[in-house]
């Protein structure tokens, strides 16, 4: 999708819960020559200003982030709070689905064939699969690798 089809279906479902799938390739180790993409699909909520979301204003108040918004640490507003441009890419902003628990749902794909994820984390960088105490606050998706919204 690109961003503008990504902001005109959040807008017009400004802070509801929205299905989303996204793939990108993903970074393999020196000498591997595979195509490997990972598609993930979510339930997520768009359209929302980081500020307000109630997680956010209690870590905050306990001291789990800072005081005040520190603002993006990369890239720049196009169009708050939807699109995010940073070295001439487009970004799209979404916030994890309110009042469900939806866990995503991954798929890998080794040169276009399902495969699961012991078969190809050997051939990726580490850091293709951080480990997570907990869910991200948000996610900054580059909007080329959004596949569907809604």
């Amino acid at each position: 999708m690109n961003i503008q089809n990504i902001v005109s279906v959040v807008s017009s479902h400004k802070g509801s819960n929205l299905k989303a799938t996204w793939e990108k390739s993903l970074k393999t180790r020196k000498g591997i020559t595979s195509n490997i993409t990972k598609r993930t699909a979510i339930v997520v909520r768009g359209g929302v200003d980081y500020d307000n979301i109630g997680l956010v204003q209690e870590k905050r108040e306990n001291g789990e982030l800072p005081s005040e918004n520190a603002g993006l640490p990369w890239g720049q507003w196009v169009n708050f709070p939807y699109h995010i441009e940073h070295k001439g890419t487009d970004y799209a902003r979404f916030y994890p689905a309110s009042g469900i628990k939806f866990a995503p749902q991954v798929q890998y794909f080794l040169d276009g064939v399902e495969t699961d994820k012991a078969t190809i984390q050997p051939l990726c960088l580490a850091s293709e699969f951080p480990v997570r105490d907990e869910e991200p606050l948000c996610f900054t998706i580059k909007a080329e690798n959004v596949v569907s919204l809604g």
